[in-house]
């Protein structure tokens, strides 16, 4: 089974937005803060990810990234702007990957998905609030995510 990968035809958006090509290219090695708070967390590449390409000019307040999925059906402005999916095997590219919260830590992860490999690899562009070493490209286990955001458009 081939790596399923973006094409831009899957986030034609209305308006200045840019494909997700575009905002890897703009934003890998550089420190993203969205908010201006805590330096720069994994939310905050969410948060940017959202305005600059799905459209989305603001997420709900989150304790942790691992809420945006287990506090979804509590946040109207995630409702409104993404479908959660639980199960990795329905994961592609342009989605938001969720992870739970662990011992090292109790916030959680939030990347995007730029691919998907067979078996529930996924390679996802992130950035690690502890490290705060700026946005990157990594492979993740996608079949560990507690779900997944997808916008509606791309339903």
């Amino acid at each position: 089974m081939p790596i399923q990968s973006f094409s831009q035809s899957d986030f034609i958006g209305k308006g200045e937005k840019m494909d997700l090509l575009e905002f890897v290219q703009r934003h890998v090695k550089t420190k993203v803060d969205f908010d201006g708070a805590y330096g720069a967390q994994c939310v905050d590449l969410f948060r940017q990810y959202c305005k600059d390409v799905l459209g989305v000019p603001r997420t709900e307040s989150v304790k942790g990234a691992k809420d945006l999925a287990e506090r979804y059906r509590e946040n109207p402005i995630e409702k409104g702007a993404f479908c959660l999916i639980t199960d990795s095997r329905s994961c592609k590219a342009g989605d938001v990957a969720v992870w739970g919260a662990t011992k090292a830590n109790p916030y959680g992860h939030v990347a995007i998905v730029l691919a998907v490999r067979p078996g529930g690899s996924l390679a996802v562009f992130e950035q690690d609030g502890f490290a705060q070493d700026g946005a990157r490209l990594a492979w993740r286990d996608g079949n560990s995510a507690i779900g997944f955001l997808r916008a509606w458009e791309a339903v």
